[in-house]
């Protein structure tokens, strides 16, 4: 089979001929006959659309074109291939309410392609057997064989030697001129990181997430759009005391500044499983809870559930609208201008109940503000969504926070423990997440992006609650903008063609005005807004045919859709020289070139782009590394079958690519001198603590120190836990750790074996960290995504008044009592980034499975930024060391506590083994039966062994997770379909 790796450009032109089904002959006389000409508009008639398969693989589809058997579609596609085949088939379909009836097929030679050749042709269509397909001319008595005529290039990856830059044919393009500000967890200590240099003798700073979001919510004067997959209204953004008081919850807050008069907004996800009140959902996100607080306010809260289009069939409509999600997490809000406190009309602000609050009417103020723009739009992008679970340090404390008056004494989740019981004590589930502050032209984009979903999705009776932009004449907008904000304007984005076209050619220019002002020019940022989106979330899309494709859009049978971040990753990937760093909480696709399950739907190309970027590098004799950080294992009981099965397909897929790896390795003649993972490695991050840590311990800092484990250091410790809570009874059935170890039954397996030491009774393995938690729904996690059902959101009064030392320990028989005596946990890796040569960072909410990156699942949204002046080129092809680099080194040191010279240039294969070292003995002190912390910071090996062959399997010694269970190279699923699970 020949290996095509580059891109296909497609145009499907028309088709004649076509037959009439059976199915649809049938429908259609019932149609007219029985319901007189009414009925669904897909039901009864000929509603032709062409597919692609490249190999066995899907890869194009075109919108259909109704009541037709000689369509003219005229669209044009490009596709990304990393396929290996010897034909491409087309078919075409007949789109149908109850599924697509199959009209005919023709095959296409790979050689007809290749070497520069252009395929431009009729094609005639048979039936699967090999027999001419068509209609008979009834006035000439002819049959007439159909066909379908199609135009194909194929271009093959090029040099990857391309200036970097805008992303081409995206809908969104680069912008110059922004700021953005990078964070990797929710809160930090603001301020510079000493040992991390940058270029001109700078030294990095780090920035906290949730304090920012804070400030920005009370500077907001204007309106707050904020679109998440959970939000929760009880989520504190400020939490003593890693700060001096608790703020607002953000519910309180978000009422508040909607009593101003700020126009306050939010898209939330619905989880359609809660929506009979019967329990909270299958996803816990709180979105009932949510809108119920917020009903009777003046803040919108809308639930939007992922709905599908009338081209689907029933059963595609009610998958789309059960298993997918919108994911994008945004916040959109006004902020001011630096340097516009000039003009002396402006409305101030002062301290009262620890708000600012506005002492003038907010809202538009012709006669006392300026004409001239003294406010702007900024957004907050990433993973973060406003809930419960995601407050945490660089430190990652399992136990100290979690006591009364901690940060998380009224916000504990815990999402993997098998039969969880909030009665009893247990460990929190670290979590650690990437977001971005991004200040410029891009910030319109990300608003555009939550009006257009806004119009979408709100429905006729909310549409309106959107205070348009243009009403307020201090807000800083690009030239022509307004026309598009304003209420005619929304409107008109879903009937005119013409006001679509007027729209993007809008999108596409730039305008300097809206340049960040006060950064010099090599610190400013390009960026580029990238989604995972289509025409059933997202109102004013061009049609296809009208403007779509040079919009950078594409086609799905009736849908227009989105996929620039897939095809962000895949530019980004193809054109990388030196390594490529990612964090992500999946990491599973290129189905199609697995050893086996092929047709396991999961084709995006990201992992396959990444393992044949190595095997080119190997092949020119060029050093290159892959460094990927994921979660131990998805969120959700490990030896659930959703967590099993997505494990399965992510062991399928580094198998692919180490299999890729090892026969480069081979062809070059390296065998003996370099391990497959010299090249390509995966981690994973975990945290254990010793005994003296103890929940509620530390002091509040003093102003202006360091949280304690900020910018990489360790936990606080405490040589003096608290005495056990009286009246506590030590457990019968186990009196050491070893001993429960022994006795833990079959069907509680995970613990990798015996321990011969560690905890001498489970009183003080217990009580020392005794937490609390709500109840939660049990069970394993029925999607392939997100979050787990069991958060503990809220603590409930009884627990808050009893305090976590309260708490007994939980039966020695359970995951519950294994993983708390052990005192070890994963750190969830919640983070959506890849950084390239240092240079260029994508990051937002995109996960690297299929469900994030088709378009036509979960709804996504990715930034990708690199400052003009610190790029490879500008460096004559050496490593910058501009923000991007600082902020990889950032992350580094939070996940390895100290770096070394080596780590300076990862594409060397000292800082891959160097990492490796790290990150074994760290595994060897996670897996060992003595109570210890890791030796140097959190990042441990992924615990699979990958032999020189490039088989992945599992560890001698640990062949399923410790303390929870659950086969670590997991099992294939012969229930949950596939769609559901990537």
């Amino acid at each position: 089979m020949v290996l095509l790796h580059g891109t296909l450009d497609v145009t499907v032109h028309e088709a004649q001929h076509l037959p009439a089904s059976v199915a649809t002959q049938a429908f259609g006389a019932m149609k007219r006959v029985v319901c007189c000409g009414y009925g669904p508009d897909l039901l009864g008639s000929c509603d032709p659309y062409v597919c692609l398969d490249v190999g066995h693989t899907r890869r194009l589809r075109s919108s259909f074109v109704q009541s037709t058997h000689n369509p003219v579609w005229e669209e044009r596609a490009e596709v990304f291939v990393a396929d290996e085949a010897d034909e491409m088939k087309v078919q075409v379909k007949d789109a149908d309410i109850m599924g697509a009836e199959y009209l005919g097929q023709a095959t296409i030679p790979i050689s007809s392609i290749l070497q520069g050749r252009v395929f431009r042709d009729w094609l005639l269509l048979s039936d699967t057997a090999g027999k001419p397909v068509g209609r008979t001319d009834k006035l000439k008595g002819v049959f007439e064989q159909a066909a379908v005529r199609l135009t194909i290039k194929y271009t093959p990856v090029g040099n990857e030697d391309v200036p970097l830059g805008e992303v081409p044919r995206v809908y969104f393009p680069m912008r110059r001129g922004n700021r953005i500000t990078l964070y990797h967890d929710s809160v930090a200590t603001p301020g510079p990181v000493e040992d991390i240099h940058l270029a001109h003798g700078k030294v990095y700073h780090e920035s906290s997430c949730w304090d920012d979001i804070y400030e920005a919510i009370l500077e907001a004067k204007r309106f707050i759009w904020i679109a998440g997959w959970s939000v929760w209204d009880k989520t504190r953004l400020r939490r003593k005391p890693d700060r001096k008081d608790d703020s607002p919850t953000l519910g309180e807050l978000l009422i508040d500044k909607a009593n101003q008069g700020v126009n306050v907004l939010l898209l939330v996800w619905d989880d359609r499983s809660n929506n009979l009140g019967l329990h909270p959902g299958l996803m816990a996100t709180h979105d009932q809870a949510t809108y119920a607080y917020f009903k009777h306010t003046d803040v919108t809260c809308i639930l939007c559930p992922r709905q599908g289009g009338m081209e689907e069939t029933f059963l595609q409509n009610m998958t789309t609208g059960n298993l997918f999600t919108h994911h994008q997490k945004t916040v959109i809000l006004d902020a001011p201008i630096p340097g516009a406190d000039q003009y002396p009309n402006v409305p101030k602000l002062s301290q009262s109940g620890g708000i600012n609050r506005l002492r003038s009417t907010i809202g538009r103020q012709q006669d006392d503000v300026p004409r001239e723009a003294r406010r702007r739009v900024i957004a907050f992008v990433g993973g973060l969504d406003l809930t419960d679970g995601r407050y945490d340090r660089h430190d990652h404390p399992m136990f100290e926070i979690c006591g009364p008056g901690g940060p998380h004494c009224e916000d504990f989740h815990q999402a993997c423990v098998d039969g969880f019981d909030a009665g009893r004590s247990c460990l929190r589930e670290p979590w650690h997440d990437i977001h971005a502050r991004v200040e410029g032209q891009v910030a319109i984009d990300i608003c555009l992006n939550f009006m257009e979903r806004w119009v979408k999705q709100a429905g006729k009776r909310h549409r309106p609650k959107m205070r348009h932009l243009d009403d307020h004449h201090d807000l800083q907008l690009p030239q022509g903008f307004e026309a598009f904000t304003s209420k005619a304007g929304l409107l008109k984005s879903t009937v005119s063609p013409e006001f679509l076209d007027e729209k993007v050619h809008m999108i596409k220019r730039s305008d300097s005005a809206l340049a960040v002002r006060d950064l010099p020019a090599p610190e400013s940022w390009a960026v580029q807004l990238f989604r995972s989106i289509d025409s059933d979330s997202a109102s004013g899309f061009p049609d296809i045919t009208h403007g779509g494709f040079e919009a950078g859009l594409s086609v799905g049978k009736g849908k227009v859709i989105d996929t620039s971040i897939h095809d962000a990753y895949v530019h980004l990937i193809r054109r990388a020289k030196k390594f490529l760093y990612l964090e992500n909480q999946y990491f599973l696709g290129g189905a199609h070139m697995w050893d086996s399950n092929k047709d396991t739907p999961c084709f995006n190309l990201v992992p396959v782009e990444i393992a044949l970027k190595i095997v080119s590098k190997i092949r020119a004799g060029q050093q290159f590394r892959a460094y990927i950080v994921m979660p131990m294992y998805p969120e959700g009981v490990p030896t659930s079958g959703s967590v099993q099965a997505i494990l399965h397909h992510q062991t399928q897929t580094r198998q692919m690519m180490y299999k890729m790896v090892t026969a480069a390795i081979r062809e070059a003649g390296l065998q003996g001198q370099v391990h497959p993972t010299d090249y390509l490695q995966f981690f994973c991050l975990g945290k254990r603590e010793p005994h003296d840590t103890h929940p509620g311990g530390g002091a509040p800092p003093a102003a202006g120190a360091p949280t304690p484990g900020s910018n990489g250091n360790m936990a606080v410790l405490h040589t003096q836990p608290p005495a056990p809570a009286a009246g506590w009874e030590q457990p019968q059935a186990a009196a050491t750790f070893h001993q429960t170890a022994q006795q833990t039954p079959a069907g509680n397996a995970g613990w990798n074996r015996p321990p011969h030491g560690g905890v001498p009774n489970p009183r003080e393995a217990m009580g020392q960290g005794g937490l609390h938690a709500t109840k939660g729904e049990h069970g394993a996690m029925p999607y392939g995504d997100k979050s787990s059902p069991r958060s503990g959101g809220g603590g409930g009064e009884t627990h808050k008044a009893l305090g976590p030392a309260s708490l007994p320990p939980a039966d020695p028989n359970t995951a519950q009592f294994r993983c708390t005596a052990s005192r070890r946990f994963m750190i969830y890796v919640h983070s959506k980034l890849m950084i390239v040569d240092d240079e260029y960072a994508l990051l937002g909410s995109a996960n690297i499975n299929q469900r994030s990156l088709d378009g036509t699942r979960d709804s996504e949204i990715c930034v990708g930024a690199f400052q003009e002046g610190y790029t490879m080129q500008s460096h004559r092809d050496h490593l910058p060391r501009g923000q991007v680099a600082g902020f990889r080194r950032a992350l580094w040191k939070e996940h390895v506590k100290h770096l070394g010279p080596e780590h300076d240039d990862p594409s060397s294969i000292d800082c891959m083994r160097s990492l490796k070292q790290i990150a074994q003995d760290n595994w060897l002190a996670y897996n060992s039966p003595d109570v210890q912390p890791l030796p140097r910071g959190h990042l441990m090996i992924y615990p699979t062994d990958v032999d020189e062959a490039g088989n992945v399997k599992a560890l001698s010694d640990c062949e399923e997770f410790p303390d929870l269970g659950g086969k670590i190279l997991g099992t294939r699923s012969s229930v949950l379909p596939g769609i559901l699970t990537t």
